[in-house]
């Protein structure tokens, strides 16, 4: 039994980014992540609920202890006391086995990454994307775009969340443009799951089926010791690399590795990778501006 019914402090933070992120707990999820029997499992959820009363209501439908309005305003909380939706994040991506470097030293003392996640997406909205996703249902959203800056309502049916560099979006079926899009979660303002299922999924998104090879090699303006040099970087000393990707994804893997895809414009010292298979990967490029 948990003695006096009292998690240890890291044990909470962990509970709390798992019901923040995912908006649930429940027995089996438990059991699954940290290898509990059934009994722990439900133990751990008491005690936590014990320590945080106003964060979860049971739902009979989904058979889950749901995350409140109250855990929302109250969390994300950090291991030290403290408050940071980025190291709640990072933990909680941790616990569910997705790798994340987080600029804030508090997870890994030896570890930093260079720059802070500047659109960390909001708690609730990622734990809503998630459950639609998990459902396969619709999520109806409040969005803000480039084109639309003011928010405005979308009915969207997402299939997989996706963080791509320092940003996380949404990969879903538009009901109003009838395609797949991305959406950005720092873009959602509210999201609310819809009953509806959806009539479209993954499989019926071409561009995230697609399996695009990228050929990489050094920038051609490079002289013949930087050439070396990049080659060592990334190559293993060979003249490319070949990577591959989903057709939806291949835009964001570029930018993010600063590959040109057009040499005659795009010249080192900021690119020093290009791509040397463009023709071959256009269909699924953004146009140059």
């Amino acid at each position: 039994m948990i003695k006096n019914k009292t998690l240890p402090d890291p044990r909470i933070a962990q509970l709390e980014s798992l019901l923040l992120w995912e908006g649930r707990l429940n027995n089996a999820r438990l059991r699954e992540l940290f290898d509990l029997k059934g009994v722990r499992a439900s133990e751990w959820i008491r005690a936590f609920r014990e320590q945080r009363p106003d964060w979860c209501n049971w739902d009979t439908v989904t058979k889950s202890f749901h995350a409140t309005d109250e855990a929302y305003r109250h969390g994300p909380s950090t291991d030290n006391g403290g408050y940071g939706t980025t190291t709640s994040l990072a933990q909680y991506l941790a616990l569910v086995g997705i790798p994340h470097t987080s600029f804030e030293s508090s997870l890994n003392p030896r570890a930093w990454a260079a720059f802070s996640d500047i659109s960390v997406p909001r708690p609730r909205i990622y734990a809503t994307i998630s459950e639609a996703i998990r459902l396969r249902t619709g999520v109806e959203i409040t969005y803000m775009s480039m084109r639309e800056p003011k928010p405005h309502l979308r009915i969207i049916y997402p299939h997989s969340l996706i963080q791509a560099g320092r940003r996380w979006h949404t990969r879903a079926y538009s009901i109003e443009n009838q395609q797949f899009r991305d959406y950005a979660l720092g873009r959602i303002v509210s999201a609310k799951l819809c009953d509806d299922i959806s009539a479209k999924n993954e499989k019926d998104d071409e561009a995230w089926m697609a399996n695009v090879r990228v050929r990489l090699v050094a920038h051609p303006d490079l002289n013949p010791d930087q050439e070396n040099m990049i080659r060592f970087e990334y190559f293993g000393k060979t003249a490319a690399r070949v990577d591959t990707c989903r057709g939806a994804l291949v835009n964001y893997y570029i930018y993010d590795i600063r590959a040109a895809i057009d040499t005659a414009t795009q010249k080192p010292p900021e690119y020093q990778l290009a791509v040397a298979n463009v023709d071959e990967i256009k269909k699924w490029l953004f146009p140059l501006k």
